[in-house]
């Protein structure tokens, strides 16, 4: 399974276009799976893609974590769709829909596909899982649940938990009821050392993850082979002090950056 990170930020560029970019600015969330199945579909995942190189026409599936525009951006999926070699697929649950916009033209060229929590299917040889995140949607009262993904391909088991702070109880009774022990986990990293930080109701810190990791350990869901991985990083929620490689090396993470490639 490739990882391909076409944005490891927060929603600090989430109005900025790819040229706009500059510097080590970090691009908003989005991933790219063995080069056709998109994980969150940022304002500049389409443009970046390109830039490095790849195929943005071999994309044949969207999977939105939930509706928030540093995850999903219509521009940037219709994009993707009218270079699709056939009608682009776009998961997500059921009640991010009335916050996409999407109109009955739009819908001529993407096939919508709704999500139940704890659903599962089938892209091709991936299996894909659905499991709700510990994050706000719009208001209190707003019927879409934030999703995580489990995606399984050639043994392989990936937990995608961008955006979301600890897991949800029905996280983490799949995760034991179905004894999954995953070879990578993408964790959300978003706060830093502020434990004063709001975000931290829904987004990690620092010590969140430190314990989080150790939890996953000694339940026996990640091992020492687990390619722990940190993104979604609100670089204005970290300090300077020290590098941030340096920083989630000691928590035995790899830190994600704008075009980082890793193999599964």
């Amino acid at each position: 399974m490739k990882l391909w990170f076409l944005g490891t930020g927060a929603a600090g560029c989430r109005n900025k276009s790819e040229s706009e970019i500059q510097g080590d600015e970090r691009r908003c969330a989005s991933l790219l799976v063995d080069q056709n199945v998109l994980v969150d579909v940022s304002r500049q995942s389409f443009d970046f893609l390109t830039k490095l190189g790849g195929d943005p026409s071999c994309v044949t599936d969207v999977l939105l974590s939930h509706s928030h525009e540093d995850h999903f951006c219509r521009d940037a999926l219709l994009q993707y769709a009218n270079v699709s070699n056939g009608r682009l697929r776009l998961w997500c649950h059921r009640g991010a829909v009335v916050h996409l916009g999407l109109t009955e033209e739009d819908l001529q060229r993407i096939d919508l596909r709704l999500v139940e929590v704890c659903d599962c299917w089938q892209i091709g040889d991936m299996t894909v899982t659905a499991l709700p995140a510990n994050h706000m949607a719009e208001e209190l009262t707003d019927p879409e649940t934030p999703l995580h993904y489990i995606l399984e391909k050639d043994g392989k088991k990936l937990f995608y938990g961008c955006d979301g702070g600890w897991y949800t109880a029905i996280e983490w009774e799949y995760l034991m009821r179905k004894r999954v022990t995953l070879d990578g986990v993408i964790m959300d990293s978003t706060v830093g050392e502020d434990t004063g930080n709001f975000r931290i109701a829904t987004h990690n810190n620092l010590a969140m993850l430190e314990i989080l990791i150790l939890a996953l350990r000694q339940n026996g869901r990640i091992s020492s082979d687990t390619k722990l991985i940190a993104t979604h990083i609100a670089r204005s929620c970290h300090s300077n002090e020290k590098p941030l490689e340096e920083v989630f090396a000691d928590l035995g993470m790899i830190t994600a950056r704008d075009g980082l490639e890793i193999e599964l």
